[in-house]
């Protein structure tokens, strides 16, 4: 039914609808010219918007032209100011506010409908998640890009939730959103929709976050699949496909606003219920469809702040630029110092190993070792891998077993003082002169302390280096960590902020292994 309907109202996006008020009332009144105004939707709801749209009174006075489109399409053309519709029905508050313009779509309506994020798979196979974080974390997932998708948006925003509810571990959801957003890297061509998601659970097994109206359509267009549904112990959150007005000018603007809640109330009917749940969708309060479709009742998670998710969203977008780094490690005599109840470089190895697991294949990354003189005469840094994608192979072996095999033998390394200066400018150099404009490109800086070499570049010297060779049109970032409090913290800050880097200090031994995951994350900052 959800998809014949949807079919016959919009074969293609761009499909496009009249519907007027331009009958007579009851008192027996009529609208002689009324009020255009172009809706912009996407197909799912369209159905619903329409058999509302037939509902309102004559009295309203206004003519609903209805335009399908995804929703990434319609927020282009809001943004771009061009063959915009009068109101923009989007799918959720946060797509809106992501969108800037001189003039920025104005929400009228809070919310016309709603449907919460679900957990899907094959009946039976599909574990009871405590959380939106272990989902997001577990081996194989099927998250879209909440960017570009509804059902991202809520599973990470579920998340997001849970960690200011004190239900989850903020660090565990930023480790879990840089692997997943840099996986997104490795996708080219069309983005993956909730139905392709839904289409390899049934046939391949595992499990797919979408919407509960993307399931409730698919079994409807694919009956005997076989897909249940459920949702964390914690709850879910909901798309709330709020109305704005995009209408230029105070007159336009007014009369569209009007009509969009004119729509709303005709909508908030019990027949405009009916048309929302023949499309799979919940009315805006969020309680069960009349005919009773769908996971039950929903327990609300608490929604996060609008500067929350912007922040959120902005971090993923900037996290799924591919990546493209030289790890440069400090293998100085004191990295052989105690650490609790390993070494300094014991911890680090581990932390190394584990943080290279969260880097996709087409990831590009390389790696130096540095103490002084161990390059050899004046040089104190040796490359031990030069950056590579980490599933490209040579005589057999990936860059990533390489990676990990050379971590592993750091501590056999370990000797001398720490040439500090020299190391950090050559390996900036080296980035910067194999520049990859498509990528993220940095230098992840680790050491334990300062500078200990008197025949290097002083510290003044490496500063105007590197702001003398910072190009805004090739940025290169430093990003330093260091390790234990016996790291020259401020001069690492220091050499971070000349190139728009950022610093950061595990001060304890249980800190080490969150270092890769702040250097992802300092992408966002």
């Amino acid at each position: 039914m959800i998809v014949g309907v949807v079919a016959a109202v919009a074969v293609a996006a761009g499909a496009v609808l009249w519907i007027t008020g331009n009958r007579p009332s009851l008192a027996g009144a009529r609208c002689d010219v009324p009020v255009e105004v172009r809706v912009g939707a996407d197909a799912a709801l369209a159905p619903a918007l329409q058999s509302a749209a037939a509902a309102v009174p004559a009295e309203a006075c206004v003519k609903y032209t209805f335009e399908t489109q995804t929703q990434p399409e319609l927020a282009a053309s809001v943004t771009a100011g061009k063959d915009a519709p009068d109101l923009w029905v989007a799918d959720s508050a946060v797509r809106v506010q992501r969108v800037v313009t001189a003039a920025a779509p104005e929400i009228t309506v809070d919310s016309i409908a709603s449907t919460p994020g679900v957990i899907v798979g094959r009946q039976g196979e599909v574990p009871g998640f405590p959380t939106w974080l272990s989902a997001l974390q577990a081996p194989g997932v099927r998250f879209s890009d909440p960017l570009v998708t509804g059902s991202g948006e809520v599973a990470l925003l579920g998340a997001l939730a849970e960690v200011e509810a004190g239900r989850a571990d903020a660090k565990a959801l930023q480790a879990a959103t840089a692997q997943l957003a840099q996986g997104e890297s490795r996708r080219t061509g069309e983005k993956l929709t909730d139905a392709k998601q839904l289409e390899a659970a049934a046939s391949a097994g595992g499990f797919a976050i979408v919407t509960e109206q993307a399931w409730l359509a698919f079994a409807q267009a694919a009956p005997g699949t076989g897909l249940s549904a459920s949702m964390p112990h914690t709850g879910s959150v909901s798309l709330d496909y709020p109305v704005a007005v995009t209408a230029a000018g105070r007159a336009r603007g007014g009369a569209a606003a009007d009509a969009a809640r004119a729509l709303a109330s005709a909508m908030a009917t019990e027949d405009g219920k009916k048309a929302l749940a023949a499309v799979g969708l919940r009315p805006a309060d969020g309680s069960r469809t009349p005919d009773r479709q769908g996971v039950g009742s929903v327990a609300a998670l608490r929604p996060v702040s609008a500067e929350t998710a912007q922040r959120t969203l902005k971090g993923w977008s900037l996290q799924a630029v591919p990546f493209r780094s030289l790890v440069v490690m400090d293998v100085s005599g004191s990295m052989n110092f105690p650490a609790g109840a390993q070494t300094r470089m014991q911890l680090t190895q581990q932390a190394a190993i584990a943080g290279s697991k969260l880097f996709p294949d087409t990831a590009a990354l390389g790696m130096w070792a540095f103490s002084i003189g161990l390059g050899g005469g004046s040089q104190d840094y040796v490359e031990l891998d030069p950056v590579r994608k980490m599933g490209e192979a040579v005589d057999g072996v990936t860059q990533r077993e390489r990676l990990v095999a050379d971590i592993s033998g750091l501590d056999k390394r370990t000797g001398g003082a720490t040439g500090l200066y020299d190391s950090t400018l050559a390996a900036y150099r080296t980035v910067k002169a194999n520049y990859d404009a498509r990528a993220v490109n940095s230098v992840i800086l680790f050491t334990d302390g300062a500078n200990e070499d008197p025949d290097s570049l002083s510290l003044e010297e490496l500063l105007e280096a590197l702001e003398r060779e910072r190009d805004p049109a090739k940025p290169v970032v430093i990003v330093s960590i260091g390790i234990t409090d016996d790291a020259d913290a401020g001069t690492l800050r220091k050499i971070s902020e000349a190139t728009g880097g950022t610093s950061y200090v595990a001060r304890n031994p249980q800190d080490i292994p969150n270092v890769f995951v702040d250097a992802l994350q300092a992408r966002a900052q």
